[in-house]
């Protein structure tokens, strides 16, 4: 709406300096007509007496023609003849000729500020000297003469300045500093329309030159007229909003006597079984959405009573299963204890009666396998005691590659007899813990002959360090057959074991020393296929200063 309005401006304006300028035009060639019928020399002038030459311009123009004055001056300052026209009397400047008309075209006579007439000038025909015709157009005939509309758009109010921005004729009385300002400041040559306040009110304002002139015609339009249609539209808006609002309430009114009372219903339902846990069926009710929500609320209350009773259920079999293990780490603990004294005893003898015997007996073969199977049977004992009482810890603050290195070379035997390949590169960081290193070790070297045994011959077991700003990330890596997604839940759990000869107490041991240490053991799938065990261990503040 702007633009369009801003289109209509400039063209009005363009229009009303076409139409100025025609007027001049006009003006001028009346001056040319007349100046035909006077002597073209000025010999031929000062033959003629004044009151014939007065006479001879008197009669020129009719009494309701453009000019109220005319004048026969040359640049000396001669006058030849003076007339007025329609009973005027003519206020001439008292310059003579009125202006340098060489350079001028059209001048504007003012006294004290005040615009009195503008006056046009033409050279007498065939002139060898500067002779010139000089008309007169008084102020209180400029609106006649022009036909400037009281309008042009809307509100927009106009006038005609000059380039300096003086004020040539103002038929509308506004903010003329504001006009004046915007003339200087406007490009004249282009089209142009601007922004900018008039009279305190922001308004659209159009300029052109008129031709033949030093004049310039403006116009101002303010905002507020040329966005009329838009606000039109924006009351039309507001009204069909304020409608749109009050249908909309009305009906939210009627659907909330339908609505409210079955979600209140549904509300204190809600609120009774979570308070109770003891499901509260509701009748069907309402229509539509509100029936489909009543049917799905009952069928949560089922289902979540369901999956209440499936998890009591659980817990109580968990709860029976902890105290039977429980009950069965007393008595395991209990029985390994009385049987490890008998066991050491029975070991010592089989000992002796080994060392007794010749090599190539036959008994022999017998006696160390009873001794190797006891030594299962002892080891078994012992992880038993390690579990059911754990050791006291006999913390001290360590480097983690000691740690490290010491499990490596405790397994390294079983590696390399298994063709398994220990990879612990030296670049990796290091740093200090606070652990008991004898059952850090015994935590190391557990998952490390896990990776063994789960390594095929020519394979590899990886471990590397990462150190974090309060953690050691120790990694121990294996690129075997994984662990079944089956069995994940439960490798950590007390006599699970998936070994024909195992006890199932290693990771639960591994586990319960890093635990005490205020870490963690995981398990990850290693890419490509494996396991890879991640021990995390808080480091030691004191040992890192």
């Amino acid at each position: 709406i702007r633009d369009q309005a801003s289109d209509a401006l400039g063209e009005l304006v363009g229009l009303q300096t076409g139409h100025l300028g025609s007027e001049i035009s006009r003006q001028r060639l009346l001056l040319r007509t007349i100046t035909g019928q006077l002597p073209a020399t000025q010999s031929e002038l000062g033959g003629l007496s004044s009151r014939l030459l007065s006479s001879v311009l008197r009669q020129s123009l009719p009494e309701d023609g453009v000019f109220d004055g005319l004048r026969v001056v040359d640049a000396t300052g001669t006058t030849y003849a003076s007339v007025a026209l329609r009973n005027t009397d003519p206020r001439w400047p008292d310059a003579i000729p009125a202006a340098d008309w060489t350079t001028k075209s059209v001048v504007v006579h003012r006294e004290q500020g005040k615009v009195l007439a503008y006056l046009l000038a033409v050279p007498l025909a065939d002139s060898r000297t500067d002779i010139w015709l000089e008309g007169h157009v008084r102020a209180e005939d400029f609106d006649r003469r022009f036909a400037i509309p009281s309008h042009l758009l809307g509100n927009a109010e106009s006038g005609i300045l000059q380039r300096t921005g003086d004020y040539v004729l103002v038929p509308h009385r506004h903010a003329t500093e504001e006009l004046s300002g915007a003339v200087r400041a406007m490009t004249l040559d282009s089209d142009q329309v601007s922004e900018m306040p008039v009279g305190g009110t922001p308004s659209l304002v159009a300029a052109a030159s008129i031709p033949e002139t030093d004049w310039v015609f403006v116009a101002a339009l303010p905002m507020k007229s040329a966005l009329a249609p838009l606000a039109r539209t924006r009351n039309i808006a507001l009204v069909l909003a304020a409608v749109i609002i009050t249908l909309i309430g009305a009906m939210g009114l009627i659907a909330a006597r339908y609505i409210s009372t079955p979600l209140r219903t549904l509300s204190d339902a809600a609120r009774s079984f979570g308070e109770t846990g003891v499901p509260k069926p509701l009748p069907v009710m309402g229509s539509g959405e509100i029936r489909d929500l009543v049917s799905s609320f009952n069928r949560m209350t089922r289902d979540l009573s369901s999956s209440r009773a499936e998890i009591e259920r659980l817990h109580s079999e968990e709860l029976e299963r902890a105290q039977q293990l429980a009950t069965v780490g007393e008595l395991a603990s209990g029985v390994a204890h009385e049987i490890r004294n008998p066991l050491t005893g029975v070991l010592g003898a089989l000992g002796l009666a080994r060392n007794r015997i010749a090599a190539d007996d036959p008994i022999r073969p017998l006696l160390e396998e009873a001794e190797n199977q006891l030594r299962r049977i002892e080891a078994a004992t012992t992880q038993l005691l390690t579990y059911a009482r754990p050791p006291e810890l006999r913390q001290v603050t360590v480097d983690s590659h000691l740690i490290i290195e010491r499990s490596i070379r405790i397994v390294t035997p079983r590696a390399e007899n298994s063709g398994i390949r220990i990879d612990y590169p030296s670049t990796d960081p290091a740093a200090k813990v606070t652990v008991d290193p004898e059952l850090m070790v015994q935590v190391l070297v557990n998952l490390l002959l896990n990776a063994i045994q789960a390594s095929s011959a020519g394979g590899r077991v990886t471990i590397t360090t990462s150190v974090h700003p309060e953690k050691l990330d120790i990694s121990i890596q294996d690129h075997g057959n994984g662990i079944p997604p089956e069995h994940r839940a439960a490798i950590f759990r007390p006599f699970f074991t998936s070994k024909p000869q195992g006890t199932g107490l290693g990771l639960s041991i591994s586990r319960q020393i890093v635990a005490r240490h205020g870490g963690a053991v995981q398990h990850h799938d290693t890419p490509g296929g494996g396991a890879t065990f991640v021990v995390t261990l808080p480091r030691s503040q004191e040992g890192d200063q």
